[in-house]
């Protein structure tokens, strides 16, 4: 299984804003890939419009589940999310393909101008 992480970055941002526990943690998952999405062109692309929106596809590109992976808002911990998604990973039936995304807005720079109100 390949494993990618996106984190938005504004094309105008400095090497500062890629700086941060959250991106350091997650690079030191073994097997997870880091990358930065430049004005969230990959997002729009996949039609997330939240951050911490989770994506699995099948071998074929065929989307198996679309959503979140978090209970609530900074929630920790098991939830309907995390389940479907290992449930497919283990070839396991799955309760849901989907589930409501709990996480900051994504849009234009402007709306993701302020960094620090969104990950607080």
């Amino acid at each position: 299984m390949d494993a990618y992480v996106l984190f938005f970055k504004p094309r105008q941002s400095g090497a500062e804003w890629e700086e941060t526990a959250l991106r350091a943690g997650t690079a030191a998952i073994p097997g997870v890939k880091v990358l930065s999405d430049v004005d969230g062109v990959e997002a729009r692309r996949f039609g997330a419009e939240t951050s911490g929106h989770t994506l699995l596809f099948d071998r074929d590109g065929g989307l198996l589940f679309s959503g979140g992976i978090t209970q609530s808002r900074g929630h920790a911990g098991e939830n309907a999310g995390e389940r479907a998604i290992v449930s497919m990973v283990n070839n396991q039936p799955a309760a849901r393909t989907g589930t409501f995304v709990f996480g900051c807005a994504l849009g234009n720079g402007s709306q993701l101008g302020d960094k620090a109100r969104c990950l607080k």
